[in-house]
């Protein structure tokens, strides 16, 4: 509700060393801005989406305004001392058992005890989601290092997206939770056939997301529609390609689909920006063929997936400003170093140090 939107913000505000007048006059404009989306009868959700939320708005907001410093408790004695209880750790693993390969992972429970103290004290539910990335790069690691799995084990990481939506199911029903997770479970799908020797045809696979997207239809004959066209397409698919090994032209059975979904607006051929920014489709559609082109041609699979890091790369330097920008950068900076240190110069032992620059940039950035 509105009440407690503005709390919140009020909240996030009194964390800045900023005048009590200007924290107040941000708050009255922005209820003055919550009620005139009200006037117009959008909902809640609609609103707050337009609005952005507190701490993305306060994050523009206090841009040169001094952090005001939390009072000293035991949670912050824990994470102070968490780097000295790694070093030991890491030196006991190294020179006590001669894991030296993999006693640097002990360093990762700095960044995970501050997120563990600092999310559960606010119960945050996306705890997981924080802690996710740590998790896939040590499975990440092991499954290289110890089975020589660096592809497909990359796939790790498609929990971190999933663990991002997963936990935000509260906000949407099952319906809605199930197509979010559709694609990451038919691109899990598709590479696990792949590996048995079956990328033709197994990107048919990918259908499912827009078949389980059809249970959202309002209209049973809409869904109806979508859900028959995509059975008949990809029978008649692999019917004309098996009988008759005209592949491309086997591709027109699934030109009825596409031309409902342009009839029905689902597909939308226009020239304008939409929706969604001009940018962020051209990277996207960059990424998607650059990926391809380069995969197909090196079979460097290992490490091509890397490609799709310039998505989030350019969403951060769009939307983020300030000393969050860089922040926010160094782990996909840190992970790209890491895996071109790794794959090219063999030098997975030692290449895990660069992620010591995303703790790093936070000190330097924020004191």
């Amino acid at each position: 509700m509105k009440n407690e939107y503005l709390v919140q913000l009020k909240d996030l505000l009194d964390r800045y060393e900023m005048d009590e007048s200007e924290k107040q006059e941000i708050v009255s404009d922005y209820s003055d801005m919550y009620d005139s989306w009200v006037a117009k009868e959008m909902s809640q959700e609609e609103i707050e989406e337009k609005l952005g939320k507190p701490k993305n708005i306060v994050r523009s907001l206090v841009e040169g305004y001094r952090r005001i410093p939390k009072p000293s408790d035991k949670r912050t004695k824990i994470i102070a001392i968490s780097p000295f209880i790694s070093l030991i750790a890491f030196f006991i693993l190294g020179f006590g058992f001669n894991e030296w390969v993999y006693s640097w992972m002990v360093f990762l429970l700095v960044p995970v005890i501050a997120i563990v103290v600092e999310m559960s004290r606010d119960k945050d539910p996306h705890i997981t989601t924080a802690l996710s990335p740590f998790a896939a790069t040590i499975a990440f690691y092991i499954l290289g290092m110890q089975y020589g799995l660096w592809h497909p084990g990359w796939l790790v990481f498609i929990i971190i997206p999933m663990l991002g939506i997963f936990n935000s199911r509260k906000e949407m029903n099952l319906r809605v939770l199930l197509v979010s997770l559709s694609p990451f479970l038919a691109g899990i799908l598709f590479i696990y056939l792949g590996e048995k020797g079956y990328y033709h045809p197994a990107w048919l696979v990918f259908f499912i997301i827009p078949f389980i997207g059809a249970t959202l239809e309002k209209s049973f004959n809409k869904a109806l529609i979508i859900v028959s066209s995509i059975v008949f397409g990809v029978a008649l698919y692999l019917y004309i390609g098996y009988t008759f090994e005209e592949w491309y032209w086997s591709l027109f059975a699934f030109l009825p689909l596409v031309l409902f979904w342009i009839i029905n607006g689902d597909i939308v051929i226009t020239t304008g920006d939409g929706d969604v920014p001009r940018g962020y489709k051209i990277v996207s559609v960059i990424a998607i063929l650059g990926y391809l082109a380069v995969s197909l041609t090196t079979q460097a699979w290992i490490i091509t997936w890397l490609i799709f890091l310039i998505i989030p790369v350019y969403a951060i330097n769009r939307e983020v400003k300030g000393n969050e920008r860089t922040i926010a950068l160094t782990p996909f900076i840190a992970l790209t170093i890491f895996m071109v240190l790794g794959f090219f110069f063999t030098l997975w032992a030692w290449a895990w140090l660069v992620f010591l620059i995303i703790p790093i940039t936070a000190i330097i950035k924020e004191a």
